[in-house]
């Protein structure tokens, strides 16, 4: 302690110095803010996680920057004091830093500077979400502002450093001489526990899926398994008129019969029964007995999304979507990181309700075979659709979601669905999904383009414009400045089993 109250006496007695530490800290969190907008919103970072995670991870990443700005500034006053005696901090100082860079974003969809390492499943894949890569780049950060103190108030004090030590290790070749000590070591320390590190974040998914060991920090539902919202009878009639357009209390019907489905994935061990209806009863309700014919015999029935089985459909849609082989999966944008990634991903490394691994699971079951033209209708579809939790289009299935809506776009083009179809399918089924979301999108339409939900054109609701966080918070802007946003009913599913 007395060596950086030494250190800050100074470094900051000098406004000059003051003033570019608090610059480098607010030009890393004005950085480290663009890298968060590329990936969520405030709105659904807050939505999606608990208060808990939401705060360390805030709080966390102000630290960060706090202690670059202030570790840049001392090593910067050292090189202009020309009293540098350890320079590898610097490599900690960018280690740390990157690290934080790596950490910000929603922890369930996806990070932005993630592909570094070819980890593209988010910080979900991480034991704790992200949290740890943001605990460790502060530790660098703190150890090379306290080996610069050190440095610093020897250099204020007027301490002259001189090597005593004895070689540890000296080589001559010729005119070449290599020595090594403790002082010459020492220096390099700083650069050696960044580095490893820096490679041990990268393995941290490995050892959490080998030891099974993680903690889960996002919200659960906010309404139960069956779907029940009691609070639709308190709502204003505005409200309500708006929530059964795109929430219809009798649900909507897609133009596709689940078939055979439901058996083939119990075959397939992409769906354990067992597990599916354990889960149910731990959340205090039970799969009905049209639920439990649809997994075990198979059903003619049309789809229907109802309030009631909407978290049903998207965890069989989940299952479906991983385990169905197409060529999406098979040489999409998910393969391009490499087989021994796929693991990685929130929609394969999330799935716990199989009988068998996810990876064993992913595009291994032909359960519906697609001709040419019913490839292109899917493409269209899922290159052309984004769900409000992340940015990413359903032809990059990256979390449950995704991969639920590109179960939907198969098994409707399989069946012969036209494009305008799945993406008028998509529009209702997503609003079950995120009732928040498009609430506030059907409100805008209302209001801006005097189309009621059902005239809204299903593909332009699924483009980057409204199903994207950007594009959702754009909306909400709008309704705002227009006194026009407001709340919805509480409701949706989360994004785990």
């Amino acid at each position: 302690m007395k060596n950086l109250s030494l250190a800050f006496k100074a470094v900051f007695k000098s406004p000059l110095y003051l003033f570019l530490a608090i610059s480098l800290a607010v030009n890393l969190l004005a950085l480290y803010y663009f890298i968060f907008l590329e990936t969520t919103t405030f709105k659904v970072f807050f939505d999606s996680n608990t208060s808990f995670y939401s705060w360390a991870s805030i709080i966390l990443t102000v630290l960060i920057g706090v202690s670059f700005g202030i570790s840049a500034t001392f090593l910067i006053w050292q090189l202009q004091k020309k009293a540098a005696q350890n320079p590898a901090n610097l490599s900690n100082s960018f280690i740390g830093t990157l690290l934080g860079g790596l950490s910000i974003g929603c922890p369930v969809c996806g990070a932005f500077l993630l592909s570094v390492f070819g980890l593209a499943g988010g910080l979900f894949i991480f034991p704790f979400q992200g949290l740890e890569i943001k605990a460790i780049s502060l530790f660098l950060l703190g150890f090379a502002i306290f080996l610069s103190a050190k440095s610093i108030s020897q250099t204020a004090c007027g301490v002259e450093k001189t090597n005593k030590e004895g070689a540890i290790l000296k080589i001559e070749q010729g005119k070449f001489v290599l020595t090594l000590n403790k002082e010459t070591v020492m220096p390099l320390m700083p650069a050696f526990i960044g580095f490893f590190l820096l490679f041990s974040v990268a393995f941290l998914p490995l050892v959490a899926n080998k030891f099974n060991f993680g903690f889960a920090f996002q919200k659960k539902d906010q309404v139960n398994l069956a779907g029940i919202d009691s609070s639709d009878n308190n709502l204003p009639k505005a409200v309500k008129d708006t929530k059964e357009q795109i929430n219809p209390p009798e649900g909507f019907t897609i133009n596709a019969v689940y078939g055979d489905i439901g058996p083939k994935l119990l075959a397939a061990g992409a769906i354990d029964f067992e597990k599916m209806r354990t889960l149910y009863e731990k959340a205090g309700a039970q799969l009905t007995e049209e639920q439990i014919t649809i997994l075990t015999k198979g059903s003619n029935e049309k789809i229907k999304i109802t309030p009631q089985n909407s978290y049903f459909l998207l965890n069989l849609l989940w299952a479906f979507g991983l385990a169905n082989k197409n060529q999406i999966l098979d040489e999409g944008p998910m393969a391009q990181y490499g087989k021994d990634k796929i693991g990685n991903f929130a929609s394969t490394g999330g799935w716990t309700l199989g009988t068998k691994k996810s990876t064993e699971l992913y595009s291994a079951s032909e359960i519906i075979k697609l001709n040419s033209e019913q490839q292109k209708i899917l493409d269209d579809f899922a290159f052309n659709s984004y769900r409000p939790c992340c940015s990413n289009p359903t032809g990059f299935p990256d979390c449950n979601h995704g991969m639920a809506a590109l179960g939907l776009g198969e098994i409707m083009a399989g069946q012969g669905a036209s494009v305008d179809e799945i993406f008028e399918a998509f529009k209702y089924i997503n609003a079950f999904w995120f009732p928040q979301t498009y609430f506030d999108i059907a409100k805008y339409f209302q209001a801006k383009e005097e189309q009621d939900w059902s005239q809204v054109s299903g593909r332009e609701v699924a483009g980057k414009d409204f199903s994207t966080p950007q594009g959702w918070q754009r909306v909400r802007g709008w309704l705002k400045t227009n006194n026009l946003l407001e709340e919805a009913p509480s409701g949706g599913g989360g994004c785990g089993v």
